[in-house]
């Protein structure tokens, strides 16, 4: 199971907006296979809390836009066959860890896809902003906005926005355009220096922190 190529298995890029008070007020999915865009979804979710207007200034969403709603602990039936069907990626996945985890704390028995097992947890992810300061570290912006402008990645991205998001979420902070631009990201990491013939292990052993990376090097998932 070490040696599966990255392509070779489902990968679920999400983006969240929202945060610890208001929970997830929208989500993302891109799904990968074959290092290609195979689906999108998006939808957004009424908030646990008032919506700050610091927030609605950064991702443009008001309680007005979210009123009439579902919250999103009503998406527990997608996100179970998301993780049951392949691994999570996001950037800066630990955000997106998070709130996942403050909404349902476990996802049912699902295969780690890095190791001949099942693991009741919503990991192990690909972080994107980790593969890319390790793989291109001289870079020294890495938000997902950047790294998009450094690959070249604008037009396509502006061109599968156009297809996949709604009209009016057509930008960064908009969570399917997001997730979208960090599944082009990924895409592109895994192009240059040969990298095409990365195993999903090392997607995500590279996407972990330094003294996490060590642990599972050893440990359960035997990367």
């Amino acid at each position: 199971m070490s040696g599966v190529l990255w392509s070779e298995t489902p990968l679920h890029v999400i983006d969240f907006e929202g945060g610890p008070r208001t929970g997830v007020v929208e989500h993302g999915v891109v799904t990968l296979l074959g290092g290609e865009v195979r689906s999108t979804s998006t939808g957004l979710h009424a908030p646990l809390a008032p919506v700050p207007v610091v927030d609605t200034q950064c991702h443009g969403l008001s309680d007005r836009d979210l009123r009439s709603e579902s919250p999103f602990s009503e998406e527990w039936t997608r996100w179970s066959e998301l993780r049951r069907t392949g691994l999570f990626a996001a950037h800066n996945a630990s955000v997106e860890s998070g709130l996942l985890r403050a909404t349902w704390a476990r996802p049912p028995a699902s295969p780690a896809f890095v190791a001949p097992q099942t693991v009741a947890e919503w990991g192990p992810w690909i972080d994107t902003c980790r593969l890319a300061r390790l793989w291109m570290p001289s870079l020294g912006d890495y938000r997902l906005s950047a790294l998009i402008a450094t690959l070249r990645l604008g037009d396509r991205l502006e061109s599968l926005s156009a297809v996949h998001c709604p009209p009016a979420r057509r930008r960064h902070h908009c969570a399917l355009h997001d997730a979208l631009a960090a599944a082009l990201v990924l895409r592109a990491l895994c192009s240059i220096e040969g990298r095409s013939a990365a195993t999903l292990a090392q997607l995500v052993r590279d996407g972990l922190p330094a003294a996490a990376a060590g642990e599972m090097h050893q440990g359960e998932l035997d990367l």
